[in-house]
């Protein structure tokens, strides 16, 4: 059975108006993160990353980090995370109906508030998830999505073969979506793994050569060992 290496991208800048970027912990974690690739019994024979800049900038980092016995990068599209533009635009304005007098005047002033951001995004993805009507135009329903990435997942074992050992920088939303085709999770424990999934964390599964999730087994999940023996709680971020 190949062995799948799942590890979510490092800290992006939730809450800036531009998501779509590492932070300078975040960079760190990545460099960390390759370093731990490099001196652990890993043994990776490809390396890819799902397209979106802070995946990729992940993966670059943590192949300098691995030095020169790093497999080439490339990128697999499958495994981008659920456009949360889209997502926010479809399913935000409920959200903000819900507090009524105490909604924030705008998305700007939502972002300066950041405990009501994350209750507005568990309230936006079990939305999503659950597929509620919405008047926000076209987004790329929950099912569709998962089953992008179990094809990208069926491309990359029938490629690499069953015996193939293959790291996929990604983000939470694709890991989640692998771990519920793998263990045939419910809608309510989706939502919560796909918030408690450590950045630069590293899931690990067994995939049998065709690439079924159904059959998959699950070896390790959000381990971040590699952070926590540095000692700087500061590396230990959700979001």
């Amino acid at each position: 059975m190949a062995v799948l290496y799942l590890i979510r991208h490092g800290q992006a800048s939730f809450g800036d108006a531009e998501y779509d970027r590492l932070s300078g912990i975040g960079e760190r974690q990545a460099r960390i993160l390759g370093h731990h690739l490099q001196r652990g019994a890993h043994s990776i024979d490809a390396l890819c990353s799902g397209g979106m800049q802070r995946q990729d900038r992940t993966a670059e980092i943590a192949r300098d980090a691995m030095g020169e016995d790093a497999p080439p990068l490339h990128t697999e599209q499958a495994f981008a995370e659920y456009d949360h533009v889209a997502l926010f635009h479809a399913y935000l304005p409920a959200f903000m109906d819900s507090l009524g007098d105490k909604a924030p005047a705008d998305f700007k002033a939502l972002l300066a508030q950041p405990k009501l951001l994350e209750s507005a995004l568990r309230y936006v993805l079990k939305a999503w998830i659950e597929n509620q009507d919405h008047d926000g135009g076209t987004v790329e329903a929950f099912p569709q999505f998962c089953a992008r990435i179990a094809g990208g997942i069926d491309s990359l074992v029938r490629r690499h073969g069953p015996k193939g050992r293959i790291a996929v920088v990604t983000s939470g939303g694709p890991i989640t979506a692998i771990l519920r085709g793998a263990l045939g999770l419910s809608g309510r424990r989706v939502l919560g793994i796909n918030l408690s999934i450590y950045n630069a964390s590293i899931t690990q599964i067994y995939c049998p050569g065709e690439g079924r999730l159904g059959d998959s087994l699950m070896l390790g999940y959000n381990n971040i060992t590699h952070l926590e023996m540095t000692g700087d709680r500061d590396l230990i971020t959700f979001r």
